[in-house]
This record gives C-alpha cells, sequence and structure tokens, in this order.
C-alpha cells in the first residue's frame, strides 16, 4: 500500500499544487472537514469512484446543513436533475475535491492488492505501532486499542477464505484518504481535521480498522519524509452518520455522493453516461474545474498506473447519453 500511495503522490503533484493555490488565502492551523462517499461494487457501472471533499470551517456544522438541505433533494440518486446549489457549493472557494477513479476491469486492483500483500502491510504497520508504543509513553493506551483492531485484521487475512473484495475496498479507502489528509496537511497545517464518512461494510469492519489504516498510513508517510513534525497536529477524528447516537451529517455527505456517482457511470475515454444529470454534474463541477481533481487508476497482470485525468471539452446537455446493451 505505500508503494500505491507513492505512486498516487507522483502522479497528483499538480493536484497538491492546485490545492495550495485554492486555499492559499487562508490562514493555517485552521479546521477542516473531509467529507467522502464512494460507489463501488455496482456491476451496472462503468467504475469503482471514492470521492473525498475538503471543506474549510467557515460556518456552524448547522448553517452549512440547512444551505445544502434547501438547495439538493436527500434522495440523490432518484433525482432527475442535478441542484445548482450544491454543484455550486462544489466550486465555492471553501470547498477542494479529489476522487479516485478504478475501473471495474482493474477489479479493486486485484493483481497489485493480494492477500498476502495486505497481510504483509498489517504485519508491518503493527511492528510500527510497536515502536511508537515504546517512544511514546503516554499514548500507550491509545495504540494497544489500535493494535488489537489491526490484530482482528490480521486474524481475517489468515483465514483462507477471508472477504478479499471488502477487503481491498478498506486499503483502497485508507491509502486514498492518507493522501488527501496529507497533501491537506502539507498545504495548510491543519489544527485538525474531521473525516466525515458515509455508512458502509467498510468502515464496520473490526470496529472501524478503515479509519486505523488510513490514520497509521498517514503517520508513517508524513515521519517517513522527515523534518520537524508536531505529533499534536493535526487531531484528526473520524465520524459516520450515527455513530455519536445523534448527528447523521446527511447534508455534508450529498457532495461527495454526486461526484462518486457521475464518476462511478462516466465511460472513459468516451466520455458517455446512462443519465442526462450527469452531463451536467460534469460540465458544471469537472470540465477545467480548478478546485474538483480525478485520480484514474488502472492495472493489469503487470503493473498499477496512476495519472490525473483532466476535461476540457464540455458535453451536450440537451440529450440523453447511453451505452449500448453491449457495452454495460
Amino acid at each position: 500500500m505505500l508503494e500505491l500511495i507513492d505512486l498516487i503522490e507522483r502522479s497528483s503533484a499538480t493536484i497538491h499544487a492546485d490545492l495550495r493555490v485554492w486555499f492559499g488565502e487562508y490562514s493555517a492551523a485552521a479546521s477542516w472537514s473531509v467529507v467522502s462517499d464512494f460507489s463501488v461494487g455496482d456491476s451496472g457501472k462503468q467504475n469503482d469512484a471514492y470521492s473525498f471533499v475538503i471543506i474549510l470551517k467557515h460556518d456552524t456544522d448547522e448553517n452549512i446543513a440547512s444551505y445544502i438541505a434547501a438547495t439538493s433533494p436527500s434522495d440523490l440518486k432518484a433525482s432527475r436533475t442535478p441542484p445548482r446549489g450544491l454543484l455550486d457549493y462544489l466550486c465555492c472557494p471553501v470547498t477542494f475535491s479529489l476522487s479516485f477513479v478504478v475501473s471495474r476491469e482493474s477489479a479493486s486492483l486485484r493483481a497489485a492488492i493480494t492477500q498476502e500483500a495486505m497481510s504483509s502491510i498489517v504485519a508491518s504497520l503493527r511492528e510500527i505501532v510497536a515502536e511508537w508504543t515504546a517512544a511514546e509513553p503516554p499514548n500507550a493506551e491509545y495504540y494497544g486499542q489500535l493494535d488489537r483492531r489491526l490484530r482482528l485484521l490480521e486474524s481475517e487475512l489468515a483465514r483462507k477464505q477471508p472477504s478479499l473484495n471488502l477487503l481491498r475496498r478498506i486499503f483502497l479507502v485508507a491509502s486514498f484518504a492518507a493522501v488527501v489528509l496529507g497533501m491537506l496537511n502539507d498545504a495548510k497545517s491543519p489544527i485538525n481535521i474531521r473525516w466525515i464518512s458515509d455508512r458502509d461494510a467498510m468502515f464496520d469492519r473490526h470496529e472501524g480498522v478503515a479509519f486505523d489504516l488510513a490514520w497509521l498510513l498517514f503517520q508513517f508517510m508524513r515521519r517517513r519524509r522527515g523534518g520537524v513534525i508536531d505529533l499534536r497536529r493535526p487531531q484528526i477524528t473520524f465520524a459516520t452518520p450515527g455513530m455519536d447516537g445523534k448527528t447523521e451529517y446527511a447534508e455534508f455527505v450529498r457532495m461527495p455522493d454526486f461526484l462518486a456517482g457521475t464518476l462511478a457511470d462516466i465511460k472513459l475515454p468516451q466520455l458517455m453516461f446512462t443519465h442526462r444529470k450527469f452531463p451536467t454534474i460534469f460540465n458544471r463541477v469537472l470540465v477545467n474545474s480548478p478546485n474538483n481533481a480525478v485520480v484514474e487508476l488502472l492495472a493489469d497482470e503487470e503493473r498499477v498506473t496512476s495519472r490525473r485525468i483532466g476535461f476540457g471539452n464540455r458535453l451536450a446537455e440537451d440529450v440523453a447519453t447511453a451505452r449500448k446493451a453491449s457495452e454495460t
């Protein structure tokens, strides 16, 4: 997974630069949210899509949620037309999105993310946690709980028939999140980052070990770079709808939901969609966008490739685009 993160970061240098420019006017040491949603495992779609929207804390959660609720439908999948207000929010100065598209033909990078590879990285991460536990006695209790969850994951990976599809997605989400957290941390040195993600089986597994993996990968990557590191910053918290028994975050999740839905449906490189609402979203949010970036990952039996993809041509919005049956 470390090699995958390195690969993504090398192909995302311009995204990192764009993020710095986009948020350049805002001071360091602010508070941020990263909101994610995914469209994965749908045989009717062309891709698996993982979308993350970075949001500066510019207002109260209540006010942000009220705005989104007033300008977008609660059921985005059933809506026939995209809400203009939500698209505007995705293009406003306080948001920046990064989405990862994995062609279904690449099967969640199955050739690269093998059972053996996942087992190896978990074993390595447990060794790292042990080193950090010895070096940071005040954090020993936290690291102990983290290691307990890693042991659960390690035990599942040691079985003859673990849920490999789900586990691959967990490792992919953790790797993508680590990249996003790293970009935001490098660009803005936040005081704290809150990662909100929609409900998904990936986050139920082993008491949310996906969050642990993302945190560990983020911490390892930044410590590996060297230099002066303040271990107290950023404070990273994790949340899913209803995790605390009261907060649903439904409005926040609508932003990455729209992005992931659009990118899961797109047929590349032909730029074809199955529903007439998607070209509108594509044109408004992704074409020549300075703050909505997309990384495509492809894999065959020999290698994984990662590249940033940009869209410079608008699509006609008055004609629904549909794939032929033979192309689905």
